[in-house]
């Protein structure tokens, strides 16, 4: 009788699956070693690894290296500029810069002549001019363009500059500003991607029915009459002109909806304007005293009964004349 080993051919299956199980998962292991030992190589060779638990050091040169090069004058960035303060900036500062647009005459102090070198409050550089964009100036009615994105206020900033036959160079406490300079604070580099908060809102039908620039009709009055010298001339003039126009031929951009692509609420003709405030003492006393929701319209709370009948009447009279150059421009 033989003494070799006898073996089950069911204990040789058992064997067979065991060993071909454990292959699978060796395997399977390996695999995931591998890739997870590419995918950390990838990070590291990409800058987006750590050491030691700390953000990379050059983490946020890219932002200073883009300001950087975008202060550089270039005619692209010079062109580009020249058609964002056409969307942004005519309306006060006029088409060329002079401090003429539409909306100059009830501005107090006057919007800036950009193609003059005396007077500019804090300098004409292109750091300088990006700062201003961005904070504003107070006590006057340039605001803060924090929804144009840094780029474009840089761009917009090598337009104006250009229209000073003598410009300033940048100095070097913008420059620090900016996050460009050496040993200041980065706040134009925060700037870059702050996020906005977000302002009051109108509905969105309100918005879109705004929405529409219709162009400015022919023979439509843009200037108040000589003798527009009452009380209520006086009132709408201070109070109101900025945004409805000299002559309440509207076409004033009075809020940014937003930047891609550029939109803007614009206001309407009062000749063009419908609803009870155009025939109604009390509701028009009501809009005026209250504004408009969305930060469309201040209110005017502080007017007087005979303020608000002085300010109704003369309204009603640059309606009359708006609505008669409308029918003479048709017939």
């Amino acid at each position: 009788m033989s003494d070799a080993p006898h073996h089950d051919p069911e204990t040789k299956d058992e064997i067979g699956t065991f060993l071909a199980v454990s292959q699978f998962l060796v395997t399977t292991v390996l695999i995931g070693a591998i890739g997870a030992l590419a995918y950390l190589a990838g990070l590291q060779s990409g800058g987006g690894g750590t050491h030691g638990g700390e953000q990379p050091a050059t983490a946020a040169a890219p932002a200073g290296a883009d300001v950087a090069t975008l202060l550089i004058e270039t005619p692209e960035l010079i062109a580009r500029g020249k058609t964002l303060f056409a969307v942004n900036c005519t309306s006060c500062h006029g088409t060329a810069g002079a401090g003429d647009g539409a909306a100059a005459a009830a501005l107090n102090p006057k919007p800036r002549n950009f193609t003059t070198p005396e007077g500019w409050k804090y300098g004409s550089s292109v750091a300088r001019i990006t700062r201003t964009l961005t904070e504003g100036s107070p006590g006057t009615a340039m605001a803060a363009f924090q929804a144009i994105p840094m780029p474009d206020r840089i761009a917009i900033a090598h337009y104006v500059r250009s229209l000073n036959p003598f410009p300033d160079d940048d100095a070097q406490v913008d420059l620090d500003w900016l996050g460009v300079g050496t040993g200041g604070q980065a706040g134009g580099a925060a700037a870059a991607t702050q996020v906005v908060e977000a302002g009051p809102t109108i509905p969105i039908e309100q918005a879109l029915a705004l929405l529409t620039e219709a162009a400015p009709a022919v023979g439509m009055v843009t200037a108040p009459a000589a003798d527009d010298t009452g009380a209520g001339a006086r009132l709408f003039t201070a109070r109101c002109a900025s945004c409805h126009g000299a002559a309440g031929q509207g076409g004033v951009r009075v809020r940014m909806l937003g930047s891609d692509p550029y939109a803007y609420v614009v206001t309407r003709s009062l000749g063009d304007g419908e609803g009870r405030w155009a025939t109604d003492a009390d509701t028009f006393d009501r809009l005026v005293l209250r504004g408009l929701e969305g930060a469309l319209m201040p209110g005017q709370g502080d007017l007087s009964r005979a303020a608000l009948r002085d300010l109704r009447l003369y309204t009603q009279t640059l309606r009359a004349r708006q609505q008669a150059a409308g029918r003479g421009q048709s017939s």
